[in-house]
């Protein structure tokens, strides 16, 4: 009897660990880029470029998973560290990109803790290049993944719908308590179902100095090339609002692409050319440029350049 309640007990504990899963994962970014200035000096000078300075796609390694709780319901994790510095092998373990838990099921998913913004994931697929450091439009302060200087928002609770057809939906909260005094609010609204993808999306203000920031864009896939363009208002007065269009073509293993913003308030506009070869599904050589031309006589026009391989894993 003793032999048989032992078995007994071994088979429910390894149902139970079926039922979880844990998956490290991460993505590694290096190169050689270069940032072309009138001064002469270590700063635009060529030189090795990592992740974790983010010319190409910050490289990170991050622990994520999920518990089936049964009647579709599952408990869920993740956590992703803010960056490893390829040079110098320097690394932080503070999990600052992710950190949240969350159930899903049915009603859709939440998320409570520090997670990417409604705007990142709403807009981040209309820039054809992924938020790299030679984006148009970060280059000219109208990227909406990079409101408030940031992809991330802390203390937030996130709601995000299922897939509906095509249509998806998700708000996020951050209450007063954690914001100084100001609750904020984020929503956005989604669509994707074959070559056509749009969406929208806005953030109330965080500070008495901002201003109710919102997004628009769109892109079609042709299959030869896939198109996109946007319209964005920044979160305050002095970055401005403005517009991108942008389009990528795949050629065999390899991409080509260019992309066009202008900022319509300071007059600032860049252009952005994009290139790269996939090695295989997780590894790919890349290849980014950008030309970006102030209208301020005061701040100096710059070229931006960099090569490096990509390897997620």
């Amino acid at each position: 009897m003793k032999k048989t309640l032992i078995a007994l007990a071994v088979l429910a504990s390894g149902a139970a660990f079926a039922q979880s899963s844990v998956t490290l994962y991460g993505q590694i970014d290096i190169g050689y880029s270069k940032t072309n200035v009138p001064a002469k000096d270590a700063s635009s000078a060529l030189g090795q470029s990592n992740g974790a300075t983010n010319f190409h796609t910050p490289t990170v390694f991050g622990l994520k998973g999920s518990e089936d709780l049964g009647g579709g319901l599952k408990a869920n994790f993740n956590f992703q560290t803010g960056g490893q510095d390829m040079e110098t092998g320097a690394t932080t373990l503070a999990f600052s990109r992710e950190s949240w838990v969350g159930i899903s099921g049915n009603f859709g998913s939440t998320r409570i803790g520090r997670t990417s913004s409604v705007a990142t994931q709403a807009m981040a697929a209309f820039d054809l290049n992924g938020i790299a450091a030679t984006s148009a439009m970060s280059n000219v302060g109208i990227s909406p993944v990079l409101w408030y200087g940031s992809s991330r928002r802390s203390s937030q609770f996130q709601y995000s719908t299922n897939d509906m057809s095509g249509f998806s939906a998700g708000v996020g909260i951050v209450l007063s308590g954690d914001n100084a005094s100001k609750g904020t609010y984020q929503g956005r609204v989604n669509y994707s179902n074959g070559p056509i993808a749009v969406g929208a999306n806005f953030e109330t203000k965080r500070n008495d100095a901002a201003r109710t920031a919102y997004a628009v864009a769109g892109s079609y896939d042709f299959g030869a090339a896939k198109v996109s363009a946007g319209y964005v208002v920044s979160e305050t007065e002095a970055l401005g609002k403005g517009m991108h269009i942008g389009v990528k073509a795949p050629l065999g293993a390899a991409y080509v692409g260019a992309q066009y913003a202008k900022n319509t308030t300071t007059k600032d506009s860049a252009i952005e050319f994009l290139a790269g070869y996939n090695l295989s599904k997780r590894t790919a050589l890349y290849l980014d440029a950008v030309r970006v031309n102030y209208s301020n006589s005061a701040t100096t026009d710059k070229t931006m350049y960099g090569v490096g391989v990509l390897h997620a894993f």
